[in-house]
C-alpha cells in the first residue's frame, strides 16, 4: 500500500548529446545516479525549470558524454499517487534541456554534479527578437505570434482571446520580455471595466494565456483537488485520506492594508497627458475604484474604515497616483479608420481602460498567501484552483470558514530524493471565506 511520501520510480531518465536528440544509441541512462530531482512551475513564468543531482561511478558521464550545456533530457517517473490511484494516474513526462552544470566534484571512480534544466522555449527565446509592427492587433494574437517565434506548440483553447487591440512595435526585444507588459494590459472578451490582467505561463501540459478574471470566474470547473489539514495523527491508516492531507502549511501573508493602499489595490487617480491636444485627463474619469471583480472567497472583502477610498479628502482623492503620456499618432498615419482622411490624432490604446484595472487586479490577488506541503501529486499545475480546508484552533471538527476556501496555485515544486517525494505549493487568493 502506497505511502504519500514514499520514493518515486524513474522509468526514463536519459540524456542525449547535443545533435543526437532522439538517438537512443547515443543516450546515457541516468536512472541509477539520480540523487534528487526538483521540478518548478510558476504562474508568472513562461518557462518551466528543474534541478537534478547526479552521481556516476566508473568512467562517469560528465566528461565521457561530455556534458557541456544544451543537452536534451527525457524524464518519466511514477509517483506514489500513480501507484495508489491507477484509474487516474499522475504521470510526469518531460523533455528539458541542460542550461547549467554546477557543484561538480570528483573522487576516484566517482563524480557528482547538479544539472539545472529548462524547457526548450527558455533557450529559444534568447535567440529571437520581435522586429514586427502590429497594426490594431488583438493582444492575444500578438502573444500567439510570440509563441510561434519561440517555436512553442500550444492548444488554441489555452490561449484566451482578448477584446482590446494594440498598435505595437517590438523594438528588437525578446518575446518573453515583452509578454508580461502586454499581458498586464490585456482585457478578456466581454469583460467589465475592472478586469484587465492576464498571465502567460508554462506547465507540463503546455503554454497558457489566461485572464485573472476567467481563472476565477470558472473556479468551480477549475477546482482540481481538495486538501484538508488535521492535527490528529492517524498513522497512515487510510491511504485515501492521507493523499488528501496537508502535511504542513504556513500562512505567509493574510492581508496587508498599507501595502494594498500603496499599490493602488483600493483606488488610483489617473493623470494622462495628450501631446496632440495638450490636455490632461478629465477629473470626472480620473478616479478608479475596483467594482464587479470576480472573487475566490466572499463577495465582499471588508476594508478597514481608515483605509476606505471614500475617506480620502480632496484633492488627494485616491491612494495611488498613476501618470503617463498618451501614445498619439506614433505608429499610424490614419489610426481611426472610421474617419476618412483622419490625421493621427487617436489615442493608441487608452490607458484609462486598463492600467489602473490591472494594478488593482494583480495586487488584490495576493491578499492571502499560503505555502504548503502535500503528498506528491503531479496532476497539479500552476494556475489550477484547489480547495483547502482548515480546522478551527478551538475545535478540530469545526471548519475555519474564514481561512478555508479556494486558492490559485501560484507556484509548485515536485521534489524527489531517495525514499521521499512530495509537492510544495504556494497558493494565493483575493478574498477571505469559503
Amino acid at each position: 500500500m502506497a505511502v504519500p511520501t514514499q520514493g518515486t520510480t524513474f522509468e526514463v531518465a536519459e540524456i542525449y548529446p547535443v545533435g543526437e536528440e532522439g538517438n537512443t544509441d547515443a543516450a546515457f541512462d541516468l536512472r541509477q545516479g539520480i540523487v534528487f530531482f526538483q521540478y518548478f512551475e510558476d504562474l508568472m513564468s513562461p518557462v518551466i525549470t528543474a534541478k537534478m543531482g547526479v552521481t556516476a561511478s566508473g568512467s562517469g558521464v560528465y566528461h565521457a558524454l561530455p556534458i557541456q550545456g544544451g543537452e536534451e533530457i527525457k524524464l518519466h517517473f511514477t509517483s506514489p499517487w500513480e501507484l495508489h490511484n491507477e484509474e487516474s494516474p499522475g504521470l510526469l513526462e518531460l523533455t528539458m534541456y541542460v542550461n547549467k552544470i554546477s557543484n561538480y566534484e570528483s573522487e576516484k571512480q566517482k563524480e557528482s554534479f547538479v544539472l539545472e534544466l529548462v524547457s526548450k522555449e527558455g533557450i529559444v527565446n534568447l535567440n529571437k527578437r520581435v522586429i514586427k509592427k502590429y497594426k490594431a492587433t488583438k493582444i492575444s494574437d500578438i502573444i500567439k505570434d510570440f509563441l510561434k517565434l519561440v517555436e512553442c506548440e500550444y492548444e488554441d483553447e489555452n490561449i484566451e482571446t482578448t477584446q482590446n487591440t494594440y498598435n505595437f512595435i517590438g523594438n528588437m526585444r525578446k518575446p518573453f520580455t515583452l509578454a508580461p507588459t502586454l499581458s498586464s494590459r490585456a482585457i478578456p472578451e466581454g469583460a467589465n471595466s475592472a478586469s484587465a490582467g492576464f498571465f502567460l505561463w508554462q506547465t507540463k501540459t503546455g503554454m497558457k494565456f489566461k485572464s485573472i478574471e476567467t481563472i476565477i470566474k470558472n473556479k468551480k470547473e477549475n477546482t482540481v483537488h481538495t486538501y484538508k489539514y488535521s492535527r490528529i495523527n492517524k498513522g497512515g491508516e487510510d491511504p485515501e485520506d492521507t493523499f488528501n492531507n496537508i502535511l504542513q502549511y504556513t500562512i505567509a501573508m493574510n492581508n496587508n492594508v498599507m501595502g494594498a493602499q500603496s499599490e493602488g489595490s483600493y483606488s488610483t487617480y489617473r493623470i494622462y497627458w495628450n501631446p496632440y491636444t495638450f490636455k490632461f485627463t478629465e477629473p470626472s474619469v480620473s478616479v478608479f475604484k475596483p467594482e464587479g471583480q470576480e472573487s475566490l472567497g466572499s463577495d465582499e472583502s471588508p476594508i478597514t474604515e481608515e483605509a476606505k477610498p471614500e475617506n480620502i479628502p480632496s484633492p488627494e482623492m485616491a491612494h495611488r497616483i498613476v501618470t503617463g503620456v498618451y501614445s498619439v499618432g506614433c505608429l499610424e498615419e490614419k489610426v481611426d479608420e472610421a474617419v476618412v482622411g483622419a490625421a493621427a490624432t487617436t489615442v493608441n490604446m487608452d490607458n484609462i481602460e486598463d492600467v489602473s484595472q490591472s494594478i488593482s487586479r494583480y495586487a488584490s490577488l495576493f491578499t492571502q498567501v499560503i505555502t504548503l506541503t502535500v503528498a506528491m501529486n503531479v496532476k497539479l499545475e500552476a494556475g489550477d484552483i484547489i480547495k483547502l480546508v482548515f480546522p478551527k484552533v478551538s475545535e478540530e471538527n469545526d471548519v475555519d470558514h474564514a481561512q478555508s476556501g479556494l486558492y490559485i496555485i501560484k507556484e509548485l515544486s515536485h521534489f524527489v530524493s531517495g525514499n521521499k517525494s512530495y509537492s510544495a505549493l504556494k497558493v494565493i487568493r483575493d478574498t477571505s471565506g469559503d
